[in-house]
């Protein structure tokens, strides 16, 4: 075995085949549009669902991957997420961006935050807090909304349709349901906030799902100036956070997302 950092043809030819078999079923729901069934997930590893059903189970007692009640369909777990930020917070991308916020709080004097896309949606991953009392904050991890929130309506407009629509129905469905104010209700309603967004290049939203917040977000791009790699939003409580289109909060992270994606 070599242990100076390199790796040896023992290595190479070595390795743990159930580890292997594991890491295949992984990789397949981190690329799916949504959460599995059995058999697609069987039949995507070219395996009997039978093994596949063994290796889900020992998966999810380890939190690497759930199963719904209610759908018995297939998921990326809770660890797997907190992998994933792990992973992400040690990127050069997210210490940039970090950078990026902390200019956006110290100028607008509210809360700033980046979001990824992740396994249920745009995650927050960094989070720079307003110092004052009225501050509006989120936990780290949070998964933002698809159809109310600023963030979540740029990955709307700016991510994979074939990501974005599954969750995005899902939650239309349960505003339907509930009778969520400030949120669209259909597919159509949402179409045209997705247009607005396309065309302004940033998303806005005030009271947000009900909760009484402001949001700015705007895309940073990847090189190809077409694939969203992260949104930066700043938000705080309505009436403290000025979300006018041609504002100064909006052109402030207008400038930041091209900045940051000029960096990266």
């Amino acid at each position: 075995m070599a242990f100076d950092g390199q790796a040896g043809p023992e290595d190479l030819r070595g390795g743990v085949n159930s580890v292997e078999v594991a890491g295949l079923l992984l990789r397949i729901l981190a690329e799916a549009g949504g959460p599995m069934r059995l058999a697609e997930l069987a039949r995507a590893a070219g395996m009997p669902s039978a093994k596949a059903h063994r290796y889900l189970v020992s998966l999810a007692r380890v939190g690497l991957a759930e199963q719904d009640a209610a759908t018995t369909r297939y998921e990326l777990g809770p660890l797997m997420l907190r992998a994933g930020l792990a992973a992400l917070g040690r990127s050069d991308a997210l210490k940039r961006a970090e950078r990026a916020l902390e200019a956006i709080a110290a100028r607008t004097g509210e809360t700033a935050a980046a979001a990824v896309w992740g396994t249920h949606g745009p995650t927050h991953v960094r989070l720079v807090a307003a110092r004052h009392e009225l501050a509006a904050s989120v936990p780290p991890g949070h998964v933002c909304p698809m159809t109310y929130s600023a963030s979540g309506l740029v990955f709307c407009a700016f991510g994979e349709p074939g990501l974005v629509r599954p969750l995005a129905e899902r939650e239309l469905a349960q505003n339907r349901a509930i009778a969520r104010p400030s949120a669209p209700a259909s597919m159509a309603e949402l179409d045209r906030l997705v247009a607005t967004v396309r065309t302004r290049g940033f998303a806005t939203v005030e009271n947000e799902g009900n909760g009484g917040l402001a949001a700015v977000s705007a895309p940073v791009f990847e090189a190809d100036g077409r694939r969203i790699r992260l949104a930066l939003t700043v938000f705080g409580r309505v009436g403290r956070l000025n979300v006018a289109a041609n504002g100064p909060v909006v052109a402030l992270v207008i400038e930041a997302a091209r900045a940051l994606a000029a960096e990266l």
